[in-house]
């Protein structure tokens, strides 16, 4: 689809909100990837698992996003990399979670070095339910949102699984 194409398509769906979010791609040392899992009882794709990532906040760099977002959710800290790519996803009524149309726009980073302890309690995470590492062969029969094919598909782009 071509730029003008998606700029007509956005036009006529009167937009209503738009959503900045940074993510992260965090690769361990056995090529397993992290991968936090949300719910949010009025998400179309409750209980599915995602890249490490969400939205940015006033003032934020992206960079900054992606690094705060990775400890919020799995309490790990790492060196922010380079930017891997951006994806875009149009939503209507029926499949956002606000039940309007809307743009999410999703900066993806690579990162390294992943230190500290995995987190296993979220009762302070409003969204945020559990997060492990997965071997790119178990990340395949995972409930997924698409931001994770679309990351995973930067890093091993030769022999993309996804």
């Amino acid at each position: 689809m071509s730029v003008l194409e998606t700029m007509k398509i956005g036009a006529d769906m009167n937009t209503v909100w738009q959503r900045a979010a940074a993510y992260v791609v965090a690769l361990d040392a056995q090529q397993r990837v992290l991968l936090p899992q949300f719910e949010k009882k009025s998400h179309p794709k409750s209980g599915a698992w995602t890249l490490p990532g969400g939205g940015m906040e006033w003032a934020e760099e992206a960079h900054e996003t992606a690094l705060r977002e990775l400890k919020e959710e799995t309490g790990l800290y790492a060196d922010i990399g380079p930017l891997l790519g951006v994806q875009s996803e149009w939503f209507d009524e029926r499949t956002s979670d606000a039940g309007q149309r809307g743009l999410a726009l999703r900066l993806v980073f690579g990162v390294r070095n992943c230190v500290g302890e995995l987190k296993s309690d979220f009762r302070d995470d409003d969204t945020t339910v559990g997060a492990a590492w997965f071997t790119i062969e178990d990340v395949q029969q995972l409930n997924r949102v698409e931001v994770v094919d679309f990351g995973l598909s930067l890093v091993f782009k030769e022999n993309a699984p996804f």
